[in-house]
């Protein structure tokens, strides 16, 4: 019992002595309750552009789409013509599209007024919110202005895809993005400060092999894991899960290499920063947690308050989330993702940048 309690005690003061497994320990919590309470505490969760077509051109249209532009969650945007809207649409740039057709102020006298509403269902949760939020809407203005309890008619067009999008269909790509965070971050993170706790450099400056040599080789271990990661979660997505999905493998590999680099060189920034294998373990985990409430893996960005949504534009894995969603779901072409993929490729380039001036700086460190 001595024994035990001797190892316990030692590991304890052992944690005490480091100051930045400290940090992270106590950081982890804060952070994480910090984040639900900003991204869950709100009486409104997201806002969403809707698009607008009006082809009444009345008073009464003006009126309606007043009150859906200051109903609280949405923001109109007025389109001339429905082509034109349901681009827009299919580049998730407005959640739905609602159409007033001509004598629609007329019809409204008589009790016989539709609208036609297309609602982008690639998230279901954030497509039956929309939903929901424009009949309420349209219910509202009939019968304050009315004085009847009739809804207008709403009739709900098929949605751009063709079908509707399940949640299975929804999470897979957010899934696929998981790997690019924790698989290759926490890898790679313990490339370097492992190393430095066994003395490998030291070896190899004593060998012909050239230190920046070993950064290499454990960027391709990391990735070579990572890839691993992604090839099991998408085998067994398929398996155990069936989703109606577009596995377009040539447009999907460059946006998880590009991805899986981002992550790698994440892990690698932090593994020169950390002290210690403990301490840089608890802050690639905990960066990695945090990160992914920004990223739109599990839930759109749309539910992060406004400068959440502007700090996750930021962040890399947020686009490798979007593309993948974007080629899986949309079936988008590569004129579709040069964005993504050229902001991944982009910031995988400035990131493994500072990862080997840091590394650097630890080799130089090391020589004296």
């Amino acid at each position: 019992m001595n024994s035990i309690i001797g190892i316990a005690v030692k590991d304890i003061k052992t944690f005490f002595r480091e100051r930045g497994t400290i940090f992270w320990t106590i950081a982890f919590p804060v952070m994480i309750l910090l984040l639900f309470t900003a991204i869950f505490g709100r009486d409104i969760p997201f806002s969403a552009n809707i698009g607008v077509v009006d082809n009444d051109g009345t008073r009464v249209t003006a009126a309606i789409i007043a009150g859906l532009n200051s109903s609280g969650p949405f923001v109109v945007k007025s389109f001339t013509n429905k082509t034109e809207a349901l681009r827009e649409l299919n580049a998730t740039n407005i959640r739905a599209l609602v159409t007033f057709p001509t004598y629609f102020t007329q019809n409204l006298a008589f009790r016989n007024a539709t609208v036609s509403m297309v609602v982008d269902e690639t998230n279901p949760e954030v497509a039956e919110l929309v939903s929901n939020g424009v009949r309420t809407v349209l219910s509202e203005y009939y019968k304050h202005a009315f004085n009847y309890t009739d809804p207008i008619t709403v009739v709900e067009e098929a949605a751009v895809f063709g079908q509707k999008i399940g949640y299975k269909e929804n999470i897979v790509p957010g899934m696929l993005t998981y790997p690019l965070l924790f698989s290759s971050m926490v890898v790679s993170t313990g490339a370097i400060v492992f190393e430095r706790e066994k003395g490998t450099l030291k070896k190899i400056r004593a060998s012909p092999t050239p230190p920046i040599n070993m950064l290499i080789g454990k960027a391709l271990a990391a990735l070579f894991q990572t890839s691993i990661s992604i090839v099991i979660m998408s085998v067994l997505a398929v398996v155990l899960l069936g989703p109606n999905l577009n596995w377009n493998i040539p447009l999907l590999v460059p946006v998880l290499f590009f991805g899986s680099m981002n992550g790698i060189a994440l892990g690698l920034i932090i593994s020169c920063i950390g002290r210690s294998p403990q301490e840089a373990s608890n802050a690639a985990t905990t960066v990695a947690i945090v990160l992914q409430f920004f990223t739109g893996m599990y839930f759109p960005i749309d539910y992060l308050p406004t400068y959440m949504q502007q700090i996750g534009r930021f962040i890399p894995m947020t686009y490798a989330a979007q593309a993948l969603r974007d080629i899986m779901i949309r079936n988008a072409t590569l004129s579709d993702l040069l964005l993504p993929i050229g902001t991944l490729a982009g910031a995988s380039v400035l990131l493994l940048g500072i990862g080997v001036v840091l590394y650097n700086r630890w080799v130089q460190s090391e020589r004296d």
